[in-house]
């Protein structure tokens, strides 16, 4: 699981510039298990300043193949992908022995965030904001599934880590998708090791969860589950533990949302039902056929652009501090395969019978410059890759599937055999 120091280290001082290569350091914003988070500048003469995110991966790591060489990739797939619904990854290098990533600043939180303090504020986010993140998130997705290089040799890009921690809203209401470190595509499809899955369990789909062949429309059952915890405020396979998640993933069992939110509009509630049919070809086919879905639906409620709408969200529940100052939304780098969370209360309500308290990590808010309201990737349970049963062993429905949950102890194995050996 991803994993944010509970500790949060002192900004830059006052008038102190530190340089990190062509960058100027103003902060850090957060610490992952694999890589630093931080607020920069790349400045210029008469003034110029532009703000960026660093991303910077951790000393210790640096000297390793395997996660040297899942950055590089990031940054490689980045750099092909320029969408106004895509966080925009402008620079890769490696100054002093350390790789970097530089990546747009962006005002605002991720849709995680956004979640638990509409939760704790009681205000129902609803329909609306739900089809106009569905649209944002299908366009970008319509975008990256028909990307292709620049011989014209498809990408094949599968995304494999949508989650509410890597869909960033800014404070005019934009709408971006984040963090692309575990994607499948044609420049890293060699590196795909059989019987290792990477996401986030409580965000699979069950072909991805069961380690079968995957293609871009696991990225829009993922972006279904997304939408329907957006739309219902209940989380839809995340449990208490680890092997309950997985099981409930594996099954993909989903109750109308009619059934968990009275009152659901039906029409939306076909658009997600569709998109989280266990069967890929019963699901929409393409993120465009889910985008016009989505659209179709808004033009008949004769709702505008969601920009306005997101925004008066986002200055509603995230107001400036007493000083004017904002947050930044960062996706959080991931840590080592199979290590743990430290989590508290975060507020969204769960489906009856199973009780599933939600986690967010505790994590103390910067006050220099910019307050960062920092959260992980994703607060799925579950590590970023595991060895993952078939759908045959799970169990018969009401016993406890005993094979499957062996299996998924296992993952922190069959992780560290992944990065010492394969990988």
């Amino acid at each position: 699981m991803d994993r944010v120091d509970t500790v949060t280290p002192s900004p830059a001082a006052p008038g102190v510039d530190i340089l990190f290569g062509k960058y100027r350091m103003v902060q850090r914003l957060a610490t992952g298990g694999m890589a630093h988070i931080f607020l920069a500048t790349l400045d210029g003469p008469d003034g110029f300043s532009k703000p960026c995110v660093i991303k910077r991966i951790l000393p210790e790591y640096a000297n390793l193949e395997p996660f040297a060489r899942m950055f590089a990739d990031e940054a490689k797939v980045a750099a092909l992908l320029t969408h106004p619904n895509i966080v925009q990854v402008f620079d890769f290098g490696k100054i002093e022995g350390q790789y970097y990533l530089a990546m747009e600043w962006i005002q605002g939180q991720s849709l995680d965030r956004i979640m638990r303090h509409a939760a704790a504020a009681g205000i129902p986010l609803g329909a609306r904001v739900t089809v106009d993140v569905g649209i944002a998130m299908s366009d970008a997705l319509t975008y990256a599934h028909a990307k292709t290089l620049s011989d014209g040799t498809p990408l094949k890009l599968v995304h494999r880590d949508i989650t509410p921690g890597n869909v960033l809203v800014s404070r005019d209401g934009i709408v971006k998708l984040a963090d692309f470190g575990i994607v499948k595509s044609s420049v890293n499809l060699e590196r795909t090791v059989a019987g290792v899955v990477k996401g986030k369990y409580a965000y699979m789909s069950p072909e991805q969860i069961t380690n079968r062949e995957l293609d871009h429309r696991s990225d829009l059952y993922s972006l279904g589950i997304v939408l329907y915890e957006l739309s219902t405020g209940r989380r839809l396979f995340k449990r208490e533990t680890m092997e309950a998640t997985i099981v409930a993933a594996s099954q993909g069992d989903v109750p109308p949302p009619s059934q968990v939110a009275p009152g659901f509009p039906p029409e939306l509630e076909r658009i997600l039902l569709k998109l989280l049919s266990k069967d890929p070809a019963q699901r929409h086919q393409t993120a465009r056929e889910l985008h016009d879905d989505l659209e179709r639906y808004r033009a008949a409620q004769h709702w505008t652009s969601g920009g306005r709408e997101l925004a008066t969200l986002m200055a509603t529940l995230f107001p400036p501090d007493t000083s004017g100052r904002v947050s930044t939304a960062v996706a959080v780098p991931g840590s080592m395969p199979g290590s743990s969370s430290v989590v508290g209360a975060s507020g969204i309500s769960s489906p009856p019978p199973v009780a599933m308290p939600e986690h967010g990590v505790n994590v103390q808010e910067l006050s220099a410059l910019v307050p960062t309201g920092v959260l992980p990737r994703s607060t799925g349970t579950g590590s970023t890759t595991g060895v993952i049963p078939s759908p045959e062993q799970v169990a018969a429905s009401g016993a406890f599937p005993w094979g499957l949950a062996a299996a998924a102890g296992a993952a922190l194995v069959g992780s560290v055999v992944f990065w010492l050996f394969i990988a």
